[in-house]
């Protein structure tokens, strides 16, 4: 049993412009509760809806069309002003998409499961008028052979009337070849039986459990590309082939007896000229990788407007850079992390209209997340206008609950009170709620961030808000990164991380409380020597002198001692398998081109470990 060609390419083509419709229609909906009067937001949302209902209909989805239809009726009575938007309505019109989301990745999972639409459809119909029609469903573009669709006459009531105005294609997947019948008849016409194309059993998919809600409905497996971005992808290995081919040459003019000194300066060129094409087709394909960040801050405006009813308070959410591309690994990995730091920011961050209002603020808190690119990272920050982190509090009850010494607090200064908060097990709140006081937020949010070589830093003012900043590279496949060696080991330490290289003499090292030290301008930096801490075997034992690379990460830093530096290079990260994935200090490893393995350095778990 197989899904026919035809029949595959328009499930998957209905799947594919659905989802992307239904990505953006939960930003628009908390858009539209802002902005009730703008018609062309409403004609968006109306369009985007009426698009899902006729392609499901197409394809005889049943209960797809009887959530839609219902939705679509209110959404045009409120477009026609027969209905005043309210923050009720648009908790059943939302609840109603989540709705569809779910049953949209039922059908991408291959698992139809007969959902209960009754509760939400009852909400919904409050809001519809009286002479609101049922939903027309076509037959099943899948049906199977021995399966006849009834005849669509006993069931074909009056579609409402669009306005040419409002006129929308339906999408790839409804545009049926032309001897079948139009998936949205006119008023007078009565629906006739779709003919089979090539009808056929069908073999569902594999079947995958639906996620709640229908979220993540993106297909991680495709990702859509400029198409100009495939020409220059094309015309660089057109390139790449045209060096082959002289490479080739070369060769072939070399076993036939060419004049060494004469080899060696074709060769110098070709050598150059490869460098510079592999570059360029590097950088194609990174970008052919690259996501806008608006993938994942399209859901905050939701979850913003959830949590704040939920609290009581008043939020406005603003967001800068939703174009700002990155690796879609990345863009793959910081959802999570992002929602704990809005729901912090939310939580403990604002407070509520009556407490704003008695310390001189307006009773509407705002958050601000942001995307910037800074060099080969990107910068998010997400910054609030609440009451900020009272360090004082923090200390209390990092020590209440155990997770410091009181020795240790003294030593601290306010920058180190305040990463208390990424302890695990460490929460303010005094009683647990649905949302918050498990004390499981921010050390996930941190741990996550350092899974991707990032760094996360914290700026405060004390009753005028906090800001938290999430520094993560571009992409996590390639780095610049520095080469070192130590006593005849080659290590790769990531560009990112290193502030400065110094050569120093040895007799500069001081000794502070067990900590090799030195004192470097009005500073004095702690030493680590990669030499035992990766237990490498002394070959070096009569040098005076050696090198200094000083990494950093947020305003912490640490010196790695090094015999000797070799240079900055562009190296790819090969994993080291899950047996090597928690070796201490280690990130991956790379490839050198003489062969071999070099292990990169990871200074966010060495600088931490000396700390």
């Amino acid at each position: 049993m197989a899904i026919d060609c035809e029949d595959q390419e328009l499930l998957d083509g209905f799947l594919a412009e659905t989802t992307e419709l239904l990505e953006k229609l939960d930003d628009d909906l908390i858009s539209l509760e802002k902005s009730p009067e703008d018609a062309d937001l409403m004609n968006r949302i109306f369009r985007s809806i009426h698009t899902v209902k006729g392609a499901s209909s197409f394809l005889g989805f049943d209960m797809l069309v009887k959530v839609t239809h219902k939705t679509e009726d209110v959404l045009n009575r409120l477009r026609k002003l027969e209905l005043t938007l309210t923050s009720e309505i648009m908790d059943v019109i939302l609840e109603a998409v989540d709705l569809v989301k779910t049953l949209v990745a039922d059908i991408k999972g291959g698992d139809i499961i007969e959902r209960d639409l009754e509760g939400t459809i009852a909400k919904l119909i409050p809001f519809l008028s009286e002479n609101a029609v049922e939903a027309t469903v076509l037959a099943p573009v899948f049906a199977p052979k021995e399966e006849k669709a009834a005849p669509a006459d006993t069931q074909a009531p009056a579609a409402e009337p669009e306005p040419a105005a409002e006129a929308q294609a339906e999408p790839a997947a409804a545009q049926e070849p032309k001897a079948e019948a139009k998936a949205e008849p006119a008023p007078s016409q009565q629906v006739a039986p779709a003919p089979q194309p090539k009808p056929q059993p069908v073999k569902e998919p594999q079947k995958a459990p639906a996620k709640g809600g229908g979220e993540d409905l993106a297909d991680n497996s495709t990702v859509r590309v400029d198409v100009k971005r495939l020409d220059d992808l094309m015309n660089q290995v057109g390139e790449l082939v045209l060096e082959r081919n002289r490479m080739i040459q070369l060769h072939s003019d070399y076993q036939t007896g060419l004049n060494p000194a004469e080899f060696g300066d074709d060769f110098g060129k070709l050598s150059k000229r490869l460098n510079f094409v592999t570059s360029e087709l590097q950088m194609q394909v990174l970008k052919m990788r690259m996501l806008p960040v608006e993938k994942v801050f399209k859901k905050f405006p939701r979850i913003v407007r959830n949590l704040a009813r939920d609290l009581g308070k008043e939020v406005d959410l603003v967001i800068y850079g939703e174009e700002t591309e990155l690796d879609r690994s990345v863009v793959d990995e910081i959802g999570d992390p992002l929602i704990h730091l809005i729901r912090n920011a939310l939580d403990h961050g604002l407070e509520t209209p009556e407490q704003r209002l008695a310390a001189g603020k307006d009773r509407t808190g705002t958050v601000v997340l942001s995307a910037a690119h800074e060099g080969n990272q990107i910068v998010i920050s997400i910054k609030d206008n609440g009451r900020g982190i009272d360090p004082d509090k923090i200390a209390k009850k990092a020590l209440d609950k155990g997770l410091v010494t009181d020795e240790q607090v003294a030593a601290m200064g306010t920058r180190e009170i305040l990463d208390l908060i990424f302890l695990p097990g460490f929460s303010t709140k005094e009683q647990t709620t649905d949302l918050s006081g498990r004390g499981v937020g921010m050390d996930v949010v941190r741990t996550n961030i350092r899974k991707l070589n990032g760094i996360i830093e914290i700026k405060n003012e004390v009753g005028h808000g906090s800001e938290f900043i999430l520094k993560l590279p571009l992409t996590l496949a390639i780095i610049q990164s520095l080469l070192v060696e130590v006593e005849k080991e080659v290590y790769s330490i990531p560009l990112a991380s290193v502030i400065e290289t110094m050569r120093v003499s040895k007799k500069e090292f001081h000794m502070i409380g067990g900590q090799e030290v030195l004192k470097l301008r009005d500073s004095v930096l702690p030493l680590l020597r990669l030499q035992q801490t990766f237990g490498c075997h002394e070959v070096y034992t009569d040098r005076d002198t050696c090198y200094v690379v000083i990494v950093g990460v947020a305003e912490k830093r640490i010196g790695l001692i090094v015999t000797r530096l070799l240079g900055q290079q562009e190296v790819a990260i090969k994993s080291l398998g899950k047996f090597l994935s928690n070796l201490p200090g280690i990130g991956g490893s790379t490839i050198m081109g003489d062969g071999r393995v070099a292990l990169i350095v990871d200074p966010i778990g060495l600088v931490g470990g000396a700390a």
